[in-house]
């Protein structure tokens, strides 16, 4: 990485801030053959980490050369404006352009439980370094934001500084912790909830509700962050994977669900309701999806919520279209419906507009969307925090992903937070939908947890 080259990009956009008289962006990226975005976050075990497919997109970003919060209900609204503003006279050196990582929380209305305290309403931070890995090969980009009192030499030597502590990560002691205690909710407890939206289902007021249950471990070591990404890699199932960090505290997770993914105009999205277990044989496994997608009352959640994301991308998106019939979307230790939804973006809409429509979607909140999360806010009994909520990136390009953060924890010191829900619709049995939620459970928690000896097993299950 060249300091004479970065110096002059950095000038460049100092000329431009002088003469706006306000902050702009400065990116300079190349080619980076020789590294590797998953082995930088294993080191590190820090920033953010990112891995989805179709397409396919590998991120590591490390430190924060900018970042924008918003709160409230048009927190998503206020973050565009303020990310597009950013981004007007950007000084652009090389192929890539300046990309946002971050997310939101699933209810601004909640109040903030004090370990998801770090996790603002709405927060995304511009990765002073960020290395990318697609179909283009694998890019690091360097990105800052100038100042019009900035010193583009000060910048310049410190993005050097913070690449040579990319290229040589901190020795870590690898710990594996076991659980002291774990904290959950009784399952006839939880049923009870169930039974309670069934009552407020039959009784008309709601015709779906997802309700989630959270699990806290008291661990006797912090968790190593890096490999338990290591573990979630290895699967290689259908999940796109995520990781963010703020300050000691990451949230991270295996989700299914992409919200909606932005190309060119272009946007992508899937409706994905009705859960089964996977097989243990494969014969078994086919059997199991057969009856899945033969299913009365998962058919019907399913296109509850193909219906709803149809309506709600209304008069944003021209050209919509939906899959006739759902497919399996067959993960470790679940399998779902999914519809595939496609459309294009109007002009004078962005993303985040599309975004700020879909999100709570019955998947994840309920119908009708208001009195679903009215219940969920008298009910569920414990803050969701970004559990189930909207995380991804934006370019300044208007180009993005996010996906819905499901089958996540948030670690945190010695504590660690697991998150699982389920769809409650006429029919449901509690127990049925809490055995789906261990089913759900399990695949964070054998990532987390599956370096224990034994008896430190038997603590947790």
């Amino acid at each position: 990485m060249n300091l004479d080259a970065l110096l002059k990009v950095f000038q460049t956009a100092h000329q431009r801030a002088v003469a706006y008289q306000r902050p702009v962006i400065a990116v300079s990226s190349h080619p980076a053959p020789t590294l590797e975005a998953l082995a930088l976050y294993e080191a590190h075990r820090q920033g953010f980490f990112w891995r989805a497919h179709s397409p396919d997109l590998t991120l590591f970003g490390l430190g924060c050369a900018w970042q924008i919060e918003a709160s409230g209900p048009q927190r998503m609204l206020d973050v565009d404006r303020k990310w597009f503003a950013l981004c007007a006279d950007a000084v652009i050196d090389g192929p890539k352009a300046p990309l946002l990582l971050g997310g939101m929380r699933f209810d601004e209305q909640r109040p903030c439980a004090p370990h998801w305290a770090a996790f603002a309403d709405a927060s995304f931070h511009l990765a002073h370094w960020l290395l990318s890995e697609d179909t283009d090969g694998c890019w690091l980009r360097c990105q800052q934001v100038v100042q019009p009192d900035s010193d583009p030499q000060a910048l310049a030597r410190d993005s050097i500084a913070a690449y040579a502590q990319l290229l040589n990560p901190p020795a870590a002691t690898a710990t594996a912790p076991d659980v002291i205690e774990r904290n959950a909710l009784p399952s006839h407890q939880w049923q009870r909830k169930v039974e309670t939206a069934l009552q407020a289902i039959s009784g008309g007021d709601l015709s779906k509700v997802v309700l989630a249950r959270h699990i806290e471990y008291q661990l006797d070591a912090p968790l190593d962050s890096g490999a338990v990404m290591q573990r979630l890699h290895a699967r290689r199932n259908a999940s796109h994977l995520f990781a963010l960090h703020r300050g000691e505290h990451c949230f991270m997770g295996a989700t299914p669900e992409r919200l909606l993914s932005c190309q060119a105009g272009r946007l992508t999205t899937h409706a994905l309701a009705g859960s089964a277990r996977r097989g243990i044989t494969a014969d078994e496994d086919h059997v199991i999806g057969e009856r899945l997608l033969a299913d009365p009352k998962e058919q019907h959640e399913h296109r509850l919520v193909v219906q709803t994301i149809t309506q709600a991308l209304d008069g944003k998106v021209s050209n919509l279209k939906a899959a006739s019939s759902p497919h399996l979307l067959k993960l470790a230790n679940v399998q779902h419906l999914s519809t595939p939804i496609m459309a294009q973006l109007n002009p004078d809409k962005r993303l985040l507009d599309g975004i700020h429509a879909l999100h709570p979607t019955p998947a994840v909140g309920g119908l009708p969307s208001a009195t679903a999360m009215d219940f969920i806010r008298s009910n569920e009994g414990f803050d969701r925090g970004w559990y189930a909520a909207p995380v991804g990136w934006l370019d300044s390009q208007g180009n993005g992903d996010f996906l819905v953060a499901l089958r996540s924890a948030l670690i945190t010191a010695n504590h660690c937070h697991l998150f699982a829900g389920c769809g409650i619709v006429e029919g449901s049995a509690p127990a049925n939908e809490y055995e789906e939620t261990q089913i759900k459970l399990a695949s964070m928690e054998q990532a987390l947890l599956s370096d224990r000896h034994p008896d430190a097993n038997r603590k947790h299950h």
